[in-house]
C-alpha cells in the first residue's frame, strides 16, 4: 500500500478516491475522521488520505491524480463552425449558438 493524496479539505480526496476507482484502481481513504485530533497533533497529520492498494497500480494512479489537479494540459479551444465563435476547451457545447463541437 502506497500513499498517494492528501487534502485538508475531504471533499478533494472523496474525488480522487471516486477517479481511482471508477478506472479500477483499489483505493482507501485514511484519517476521514481525525479532525477532532487538529490542535492535538501537527494540522497535516490529520489530513484525509488516499492510499493505493496495489503497487502495479500506482502509476496510473499518480497519472489520474495528476489530470484530475492540473487538467489537460493539451486540450485547446475550439472553434464553432456554426456562428464562427471561440469555445474553451472545456465545452462541449458552443456558449453562444449551444451547437455540439463534434457535429459538422
Amino acid at each position: 500500500m502506497k500513499l498517494i493524496y492528501t487534502h485538508d479539505n475531504p471533499f478533494f480526496v472523496f474525488n480522487i478516491r471516486n477517479i481511482l476507482e471508477n478506472n479500477n484502481i483499489k483505493c482507501e481513504v485514511r484519517n476521514d475522521i481525525l479532525s477532532s485530533a487538529a490542535g492535538e497533533v501537527p494540522p497535516t497529520d490529520v489530513w484525509p488520505e488516499i492510499w493505493v492498494l496495489h503497487e502495479k497500480d500506482y502509476q496510473k494512479a499518480e497519472e489520474l491524480v495528476k489530470l484530475a489537479i492540473h487538467g489537460d494540459t493539451k486540450a485547446t479551444s475550439w472553434f464553432c463552425q456554426n456562428c464562427n465563435e471561440t469555445n474553451p476547451p472545456a465545452f462541449e457545447l458552443c456558449w453562444c449558438c449551444g451547437k455540439d463541437h463534434k457535429t459538422k
